[in-house]
């Protein structure tokens, strides 16, 4: 199936931190546009990043009543793997969904690592993954690129869509997002390249379900399975793993 396809279905994005949205806010967008049903959820959240992504939820045209919080830990919600897991099975038993959406498995953020994983132990149709960031070996981090574009789709956003996403992901305050972002367009532009990071969305349908290996060419694979947040993830989630 193409990945960017708002042919009348029901769509559950599964974000781990309110902010997450942002990289694939403006196909959320045409999906309600179209007249698609969308629902969110955020693995994690507190008070504020709540009111954050309820807000953001009502720009989208996102009715209230289809965001689900889990309220999750940050930072060590693969802690929580095993009280979230049912969680997610009641949401996906209320909102049937027909395509779910959520964060790659590419090993940037093991909040991250552990959505996905949560996601694909509870639902058994089509999941379309979107980059995030990759990897946590390194500080210098690559956002919103697959580190293997095989099989990704590309939404081109016009101008106003631009405005609308960096509209949004302003609406953030309590996070330093918008600065991030702002500085990774400079670095790409001090680098001689075309900023990117606003002007465009990428998803993929994901097709690597083995989540004791990570998801990355050979050369990075081997030195992230040596890597103390691999490991640590591994002992809190892989023995809960089915499958």
């Amino acid at each position: 199936m193409s990945a960017f396809d708002h042919g009348k279905k029901r769509w559950l994005f599964c974000m781990t931190h309110p902010d997450d949205e942002i990289s694939i806010c403006i196909w959320i967008k045409r999906l309600v546009d179209h007249g698609n049903e969308v629902f969110m959820s955020w693995s994690h959240s507190n008070p504020i990043r709540e009111a954050e992504s309820r807000k953001v939820a009502e720009l989208l045209g996102i009715p209230q009543e289809n965001l689900t919080f889990h309220d999750g830990s940050d930072a060590t919600l693969c802690k929580d793997f095993v009280e979230l897991l049912p969680k997610f099975r009641d949401m996906m038993a209320f909102v049937k969904p027909d395509v779910v959406v959520c964060g790659a498995f590419e090993q940037g953020h093991a909040d991250h690592d552990t959505t996905n994983v949560l996601v694909n132990q509870t639902f058994h149709g089509p999941v379309m993954e979107v980059p995030f960031y990759h990897t946590y070996m390194t500080r210098m981090q690559k956002m919103n690129v697959f580190s293997d574009s095989a099989g990704q789709s590309v939404l081109v956003l016009t101008p106003e869509e631009v405005k609308l996403k960096r509209q949004i992901a302003r609406q953030f305050r309590s996070q330093n997002i918008w600065s991030v972002l702002m500085w990774s367009e400079i670095w790409q532009v001090s680098q001689g390249r075309e900023i990117d990071l606003s002007r465009r969305e990428i998803m993929r349908l994901q097709h690597h379900k083995t989540f004791r290996v990570p998801n990355h060419p050979s050369h990075l694979t081997t030195k992230l399975q040596k890597h103390e947040t691999w490991q640590w993830w591994c002992d809190h989630v892989l023995p809960h793993i089915r499958g």
